[in-house]
Order: structure tokens, then sequence, then C-alpha cells
């Protein structure tokens, strides 16, 4: 499941009931090539995990609060939670990584 955050509540709301699953958050701008390349990849990613992940979408340029928490200083930037405990985060456009991570984080 791919979520993109409404606004702040939105967020904590989700995160909050996200149970058992891995949250990958996608920090993203509208205006990043990278972003757009790694969308195809996070949604095919999504469809196999569909049980056991989901992704939040958090817009850079409207969330700063949440980018300056998770100190997105590029993007795309993916960080990686499960059970509210913060894995890994990685930034830039790594279809393989992403993966990787993804297959490390759901087992």
């Amino acid at each position: 499941m791919v979520s993109i955050i409404k606004n702040t509540e939105d967020f904590e709301k989700k995160l909050a009931n996200a149970g058992e699953k891995l949250v990958i958050l996608d920090f993203y701008a509208t205006w990043c090539g990278p972003c757009k390349e790694m969308d195809p990849h996070i949604r095919k990613l999504t469809q196999k995990y569909k049980d056991q992940a989901m992704v939040l979408k958090i817009n850079v340029d409207k969330f700063n609060e949440i980018s300056d928490y998770y100190k997105v200083k590029s993007m795309p930037t993916f960080v990686f939670i499960k059970n509210k405990k913060r894995l890994s985060s990685f930034a830039g456009a790594d279809d393989m990584l992403l993966q990787q991570r993804v297959e490390q984080y759901v087992k």
C-alpha cells in the first residue's frame, strides 16, 4: 500500500496503526527526477509485500517538520521503521538497495 501523506495527523495515525508491518517513509519532492524514477519500483515492491509492508510518501516541501525530524538532506530518502523503531535509512535512487532492505526487514 502506498499512501501520500495529507497532514501531520494523517502521518502519525498511519504510523501508529502500522502494527507489525514494515513502514517505508519515502521522502520526495514533486520536482525531483530521481524520486519519480523510483516510483515504479516502490509500487512493485508494495504489491509484492502488500501484507507485510506499506509506504508513506512525504513531500519534503510540505512537511519540513517531519523531514527535519528524520534528518532528510536529499531526495529521495527512504527510512525503514518496524514496530515504531527506526531500522535504517538511505538517500538516493537505488532500486536494488531498496529491494534488499525491504526483503531484509519483512522477514
